[in-house]
């Protein structure tokens, strides 16, 4: 109940800023909005520090200021938010909800209002995990540059999640995304970019596996993996299920950095892509290994809607990934 009210508040404000965009208001509106916006800004700030002093200062105001920016909050909510722990506050349990499913909609919300007005300049926003996007906007960024098109790429990063960008493609706030291949509806265009093998991988420094792990006859082995609730990830954990089912998790994190760092420096397994395992495997001092387990195939993929204006700049920026790929 109280998460709906939080998207109440968040779609009448989108709606107002909407509104008054297409009336043409003039700069007090846009200030309005950001007087309103950091309101939201305020919880996020004392969430990631615990502190209403230090989330002033990382705010730059005073904290009285954010302390009446929490009370009008409070009573939106109708929730403590926080509560007094000695000397940092804690939050609730709602105020740990709120956050978990709202964090990156206030993080975009910020973006448009910031950018309200500034419609001269060209953007490509694109969507994807930290991992793809790593991986693709240098290369879109060398096509953008040979082609001399000015324009302001905007990098949207989630992690991998069942609603990550078809939602986003539909309603068309994304103008381009990637990640693996899967099902995204008729309209939406896919292109088939490339494929990466995985690679079983732990730290050189492993007191018990020198170039090889074989499932079933060596001693069971902690695994890090990678949270993730989409079929495509699924499908890649049911090739092995009973690796899955005879080992226990050391770790389960949204992020292959997080991983790479808990691998160097634990004696767990992980299956990672070999792109990523070939760039950063000196960096986090990990070996790959030779495996009788059955290493999934990444899909990689581009998608964008049918129905786009730029459909033709999209699939030049296709043609060009897939003829690098190789050199990514």
């Amino acid at each position: 109940m109280l998460i709906n009210q939080f998207w109440l508040f968040i779609i009448v404000f989108s709606t107002k800023v909407i509104v008054d965009i297409l009336m043409n208001k003039d700069d007090f509106s846009k200030k309005n909005y950001k007087n309103q916006l950091n309101l939201l800004v305020a919880f996020d700030a004392v969430y990631h520090t615990g502190s209403v002093k230090l989330a002033a200062s990382l705010l730059n105001c005073s904290p009285s200021n954010i302390s009446q920016s929490l009370q009008r909050l409070r009573v939106l909510f109708d929730d403590p938010l926080f509560v007094r722990d000695g000397q940092k506050i804690s939050s609730t349990t709602f105020a740990e909800q709120l956050y978990a499913e709202t964090k990156d909609s206030l993080h975009e919300l910020q973006y448009v209002i910031n950018n309200l007005g500034k419609t001269n300049k060209t953007k490509l926003i694109i969507e994807s995990t930290p991992y793809f996007s790593m991986k693709y906007v240098p290369l879109v960024t060398e096509f953008l540059n040979q082609k001399n098109i000015e324009c302001e790429i905007v990098s949207i990063n989630h992690f991998a999640t069942r609603s990550m960008f078809s939602d986003r493609l539909s309603l068309k706030k994304v103008d381009i995304a990637l990640g693996m291949k899967s099902d995204m509806g008729h309209s939406r265009e896919h292109f088939h970019i490339g494929r990466d093998k995985s690679v079983l991988v732990c730290s050189k420094n492993h007191p018990r596996l020198k170039d090889s792990y074989n499932h079933g006859v060596d001693a069971p082995e902690k695994v890090a993996l990678l949270f993730s609730d989409t079929p495509e990830v699924m499908k890649m954990r049911a090739l092995n299920p009973n690796f899955y089912e005879d080992t226990m998790n050391s770790l389960v994190a949204k992020s292959i950095f997080t991983i790479s760092s808990h691998l160097s420096v634990s004696c767990s397994l992980a299956m990672m892509p070999e792109w990523y395992f070939n760039k950063f495997q000196n960096v986090f001092n990990l070996k790959s290994l030779t495996s009788n387990l059955e290493l999934p195939v990444i899909e990689e993929c581009m998608y964008f809607n049918k129905s786009s204006i730029n459909k033709a700049l999209y699939q030049e920026i296709y043609e060009y990934l897939k003829q690098h790929y190789n050199e990514c």
